[in-house]
């Protein structure tokens, strides 16, 4: 018995010992598969054990809610969005993970000295006229690249692959959507083509997203109807195939419109795919294959006070509950298991800057928004603030007289549309923001403030406004630098810290699109025809 008991153990510590050790051998060299507990796995990808959060709920008697296929989605399913969106292997959506505050990955060698241009890559051309003008090419708001860095037994199977890119020791791709429907593959160093493109035949504002699980899926949003299509997509980038289109005209809606110019998330665990659509309804899919997709759960709902619809802006995500922002200036915390509201905040007007969520102490999660000049007339404020992401209160407001001008007969709005910005490392105590036409002009101001008191620590007066998101850059003493740009084609690096201007200079190319950076390479897009990609040099 004593015998039979010792061998039951020794053999028990040797299938411990072998299951632990694949196990982690597979997270590292085979990252899609996943054999061991989630909460190993998230250690594995240095984060901490997450957890389900059920914050008490506040008065949410204003929506008018509607679902429709509750037995599409399990809503006692844990879904948990952290700090790791498969980061390690590159940027899969907007602005970096789930909680919209990481747009770059890597280091910078020093503190840097200047901005080269490196390479440019010409997409197609759509001089086609639609109701809301001709679109061309390069790429508009959001437009921002992702980069993928493929483990070579995936990138292998990417379809019309160039073969001489996934044998690199470092082959990094950059997937971008234009302006002229086209989705474009390329290669991070040289700026060539790595295979075939693919299209919708529509225009793409927004970022595609890539799925983190990576499994070849790609997701699709379309920005303007110019054709008999107007929803969202699904690529198999292992067949080169559309599988998948989700019409945004759907009957159900309040809103007759159908683009997707929000960026959507999976659930990595799940397999759930949420996309907020420009109809007033919130899609969650889940998708546990590449072959087919079933029907969503679907959150429909209108706010009396503010019952313009349509999700335009990224919602930001952490453990089960996501914050979304609308074109009325209702901003509302959802359980993305139940599909339940949790609170509202009433953020003004029209807000199209991400939902971005900053995790403080006992990752406490804060949310950052701004809202744009829109609604409330030509002249109004636009503010940055800083919200408890579990209750809805504020905590601090910056805020600038704004102002919007007419163009083509449509609102060009002033305000904040450029996506607030987190500091890390040294810069761990600052928040970074643009304001959008100011003081009755056409200017714009990159501002600094202080997480925890909301006091402005440095301005930098700008030529012209923007749009575009700023990202964050550091070098291996973690001093902080930030990259942003205006819509006139001006490029500027900045110390983080001081707010000293380390390069300002006036470029051939118009500026709305986020760019991403991995070490010293940045890559953004342009109005126009171009992809272009610069070089911090130290």
């Amino acid at each position: 018995m004593v015998r039979a008991f010792k061998l039951f153990v020794v053999y028990g510590i040797v299938f411990l010992a072998g299951y632990l050790g694949t196990g982690i051998t597979l997270h590292y060299v085979k990252p899609e598969v996943r054999i061991l507990p989630e909460f190993v796995e998230n250690i594995l990808d240095g984060g901490a054990i997450w957890k389900v959060q059920y914050p008490e709920q506040s008065d949410i008697s204003m929506f008018d809610q509607r679902s429709y296929n509750s037995e599409a989605h399990d809503p006692e399913e844990a879904i948990l969005f952290t700090d790791d969106y498969n980061s390690k292997n590159g940027i899969f959506c907007f602005r970096g993970n789930a909680q919209r505050n990481a747009p770059t990955r890597g280091l910078l060698k020093g503190r840097p000295k200047n901005v080269r241009l490196d390479w440019e890559f010409i997409t197609g051309y759509d001089g086609r006229t639609t109701e809301y003008g001709s679109w061309g090419g390069g790429s508009g708001w959001t437009g921002q690249p992702l980069v993928i860095k493929w483990p070579g037994n995936i990138a292998k199977r990417l379809h019309g692959m160039e073969a001489v890119y996934p044998d690199q020791a470092d082959f990094r791709e950059v997937i971008v959507g234009s302006l002229c429907g086209d989705i474009y593959f390329i290669d991070w160093k040289t700026g060539k083509a790595t295979r075939p493109h693919v299209t919708i035949e529509n225009p793409i504002k927004g970022t595609v997203s890539v799925d983190p699980r990576m499994n070849g899926l790609l997701y699709v949003g379309q920005g303007i109807k110019n054709g008999e299509r107007f929803g969202a997509y699904i690529f198999n980038m292992f067949t080169g195939e559309e599988i998948f289109f989700r019409n945004g005209l759907d009957p159900k809606a309040r809103r007759a419109w159908g683009a997707f110019d929000s960026n959507s998330l999976v659930d990595a665990k799940t397999g759930y795919w949420i996309h907020p659509a420009e109809n007033g309804q919130i899609y969650k899919t889940k998708i546990t294959n590449g072959k087919t997709i079933p029907k969503p759960f679907i959150f429909n709902y209108q706010v009396q006070k503010h019952p313009d619809l349509g999700i335009e802006s990224s919602f930001g995500a952490w453990n089960n509950l996501g914050w979304f922002g609308d074109n009325g200036g209702n901003v509302f915390c959802l359980n993305l298991m139940t599909m339940k509201p949790v609170w509202y905040l009433d953020n003004y007007d029209d807000t199209d800057a991400s939902m971005v969520v900053d995790l403080q102490e006992d990752n406490h999660p804060f949310l950052f928004i701004g809202n744009e000049v829109d609604k409330q007339g030509e002249t109004g404020t636009a503010h940055i603030r800083k919200i408890d992401g579990l209750t809805g209160k504020e905590v601090w407001d910056v805020s600038r007289k704004s102002t919007n001008t007419k163009l083509n007969g449509r609102v060009n709005s002033g305000g904040v549309l450029a996506s607030v910005l987190p500091g890390k490392k040294k810069a761990n105590h600052l928040v970074y923001g643009i304001f959008s036409r100011v003081n009755g002009t056409l200017a714009g101001e990159f501002v600094a403030i202080d997480k925890v008191t909301g006091k402005e620590k440095f301005t930098i007066p700008m030529d012209y406004y923007s749009w575009a998101s700023p990202i964050d850059l550091y070098d291996k003493k973690g001093n902080c630098y930030i990259f942003f740009t205006d819509v006139y084609g001006t490029i500027y690096l900045v110390d983080g810290l001081s707010g000293e201007i380390i390069v300002k200079r006036k470029t051939d190319c118009v500026w709305e699109s986020s760019p991403v950076a991995w070490g010293n390479r940045i890559v953004v897009g342009s109005r126009g025809k171009k992809i272009v990609s610069f070089v911090i040099e130290n």
